[in-house]
């Protein structure tokens, strides 16, 4: 069994920066800043065209893992007031690589998005269909656009991982995608109890939940 702690942080709390991850051991990482900017509306569609296919995957504005972005249903478009819309209806994502590090243990996804997706980011790996769900989660609900963490412990599997996708979906705005992939399971996001005690009296609530892994 695994475990996954979400956090919901009062609305009253300052806003606080995405997580700095530093994994041990070998490490790869891609952050997409998105805006139209980085991805013209020639190949990432424009309002009103937004539910059209996007030309070509979106690769990553500073990376040195060769995770790709790409839109694989719904609407969603790169708008120049610097996020990626899905408009008025749900868009579905992938961010997937490949040729993912050796010996891969642990993903690290964040993102700068408004709302919640439909059912939080799921992942697939090695052509499968497992859906897992992060092992540790995170949202700092601060402001319309929160700085959300999501992180899966993949150490108790035994195959190697040729491949994996994290696939999310919802009617959101994203300014920005942030992946950190490992060769050592280090726990980045920290239990919902160590965060009670840093941050007593703030308003700070929590719910747990379990899935099993599946091989």
């Amino acid at each position: 069994m695994m475990k996954i702690g979400l956090l919901l942080v009062s609305l009253t709390l300052p806003l606080q920066a995405a997580i700095v991850v530093n994994l041990p051991g070998a490490s790869e990482n891609a952050t997409w800043i998105l805006n139209s900017a980085n991805y013209p509306s020639a190949s990432y569609n424009s309002f009103g065209t937004a539910a059209t296919p996007w030309a070509a995957p979106a690769t990553p504005t500073a990376a040195t893992a060769s995770a790709l972005l790409n839109k694989i249903s719904g609407s969603g478009y790169m708008s120049g007031a610097g996020f990626m819309y899905t408009t008025q209806a749900s868009g579905g994502f992938r961010v997937y690589d490949d040729a993912p590090l050796a010996n891969l243990e642990t993903i690290v996804f964040q993102g700068s998005i408004s709302d919640f997706f439909n059912a939080g980011p799921v992942l697939n790996y090695n052509g499968g269909s497992q859906a897992l769900m992060a092992d540790f989660s995170m949202i700092l609900a601060a402001t319309p656009y929160s700085d959300r963490a999501w992180q899966w412990d993949l150490s108790a599997i035994a195959e190697p991982i040729a491949n994996y996708e994290i696939v999310f979906s919802g009617h959101f705005a994203a300014a920005s995608l942030r992946l950190n992939q490992g060769d050592q399971f280090q726990q980045i996001i920290p239990e919902p109890s160590s965060l009670l005690l840093s941050l007593a009296g703030l308003g700070l609530s929590f719910t747990r939940r379990r899935h099993a892994v599946h091989f």
